[in-house]
């Protein structure tokens, strides 16, 4: 994994709103409006934040009609931790 792309990922986790958003994916899909109402902000600042963490590769967006479902990336959150453990050497 490019260092480049860890940092985006952890600049993108560091604000309280996306940190927020990305605790509740933890639990399962949420659509934008159940996000919104989680995140306390504007529907406009809301998308700013959705969007900051999939252009990190952090959720996915999928469309249902009007609304649109989101979900984590668990394989992207699975490299980012182990891209932060220590790299133990083999004698």
């Amino acid at each position: 994994m490019d260092d480049s792309i860890v940092v985006e990922q952890f600049k993108a986790l560091g604000d309280p709103v996306r940190w927020a958003i990305v605790r509740e994916l933890r639990v399962g899909t949420r659509c934008a409006c159940e996000l919104s109402d989680i995140a306390d902000v504007s529907p406009p600042l809301l998308s700013h934040h959705l969007k900051v963490l999939r252009e990190a590769g952090l959720i996915v967006g999928t469309k249902r009609g009007r609304w649109v479902d989101y979900t984590l990336d668990t394989t992207a959150l699975h490299d980012l931790f182990m891209h932060t453990q220590p790299q133990v050497a083999v004698s």
